[in-house]
C-alpha cells in the first residue's frame, strides 16, 4: 500500500461515512429511530421468495452476523440461484419462504470472515465480483474505490481466495469488469462491462457464471440496453437492489429484486425486511440507452 493511499476501512461506517451533516441526520434517524420502530409492529408475509443482499463483514462483527443469520435460518429456508430460479419455474418448494443470499463487490473480509459463519450454518450464498480488479495492486484497488464511491478501501479477494470458495460450493457471479453505472454507457463499452467479468470469471475458475447483479442497484443505474447484453450474454439471473417479494411458479422476472441490509444493522431490523408483507415484485422501467 503506497504512502498516499488511505488507510483500509475498519467498519461500514468508515465505508460510507455521511457527506453532509442532513445527510449524518437522516441516517442517524434511519438507523436509530425508523428501523428500529419498524418491526415492533408489521405485518408478517406468508412466504414466498425473498432475496438478500450485503457487502462487507468485519472482523468484530463475527458474533452479531452469526446470531442474525440464525434468526434469519429460522425464518426460511436459504437457497442457491439454481434453486431460486427453479421455483420461479415452478419446482416445488421445500418451505413457505425461501431466501436467497447473494454478496457484492467481492471483498477479501467475505472469504475470511463472512465465509465460515454461513458454511458453518449451511447457508448457500453467491459472491459478485468485478473480475478486472481481482488481483490487482494498489491502483486497481484504489480505482475499484473510486468506481464503487467507497470512501475508504478494503482489500478485494485474489484469484486464490475465490477458487476455495469455489471448492466449498460458493457461486462466483459478476459484478459487471470495473463497476460502473451502466446508465452511463452504451455500445462497446457497455458490452465489455457486461458481457467480458463472465468470460474472465469462468476462464479463471472452470466454473459456468450464471448470475449477473448490476453496481448500485438502482432502476436509474441500469438501462433497457444493459439488461438486454447481460441476458444475451447468458447470464440466467440478473439482480437489482430494488426490495420485492417473489412468487413461485410465476416464472423468471426480466431481472430480481433484493433486500439490501448489513450484518451491523440490527437484528430485528434486517429479519424485518426479510419476513414483512410487501406486494409481488414486478420489474420497473429502467433508464434509457444511456448518458
Amino acid at each position: 500500500m503506497s504512502a498516499t493511499q488511505p488507510a483500509f476501512a475498519r467498519s461500514g461506517e468508515e465505508m460510507t461515512p455521511p457527506a453532509t451533516l442532513a445527510d449524518r441526520a437522516k441516517r442517524t434517524v434511519l438507523r436509530k429511530v425508523v428501523d428500529r420502530l419498524r418491526p415492533l409492529a408489521y405485518r408478517r408475509g406468508a412466504g414466498g421468495i425473498r432475496c438478500l443482499t450485503f457487502h462487507y463483514l468485519f472482523d468484530d462483527e463475527r458474533e452479531r452476523a452469526d446470531r442474525l443469520f440464525r434468526a434469519l435460518k429460522r425464518e426460511g429456508d436459504f437457497v442457491t440461484t439454481a434453486e431460486l430460479l427453479a421455483a420461479l419455474e415452478g419446482a416445488p418448494a421445500r418451505s413457505e419462504r425461501l431466501l436467497h443470499l447473494s454478496i457484492d463487490d467481492g471483498f477479501e473480509n467475505i472469504a475470511a470472515v463472512a465465509h465460515p459463519i454461513l458454511k458453518g450454518l449451511g447457508i448457500p450464498y453467491s459472491l459478485m465480483v468485478c473480475p478486472g480488479f481481482v488481483g490487482g495492486g494498489a491502483e486497481a484497488l484504489d480505482r475499484f474505490r473510486r468506481n464503487a464511491r467507497y470512501a475508504r478501501p478494503l482489500p478485494l479477494a485474489d484469484w486464490d481466495a475465490l477458487a476455495r470458495l469455489v471448492a466449498d460450493g460458493v457461486e462466483i457471479g459478476a459484478h459487471t469488469l470495473t463497476h460502473r453505472e451502466l446508465s452511463r454507457l452504451s455500445g462497446d463499452e457497455l458490452r465489455e462491462e457486461i458481457a467480458a467479468p463472465k468470460a474472465i470469471i469462468e476462464r479463471r475458475l472452470g466454473r459456468s457464471c450464471a448470475s449477473f447483479a448490476w453496481p448500485f442497484g438502482r432502476s436509474t443505474a441500469m438501462s433497457e440496453e444493459a439488461l438486454a447484453i447481460a441476458h444475451d450474454a447468458g447470464y440466467r439471473a440478473v439482480f437489482s437492489s430494488l426490495r420485492g417479494t417473489l412468487e413461485p411458479g410465476r416464472g423468471v422476472p426480466a431481472y430480481l429484486p433484493r433486500h439490501h441490509f448489513e450484518p451491523s444493522w440490527p437484528l430485528d431490523t434486517v429479519v424485518y425486511y426479510a419476513t414483512r408483507a410487501e406486494p409481488a415484485f414486478a420489474p420497473q422501467p429502467l433508464a434509457g440507452h444511456g448518458r
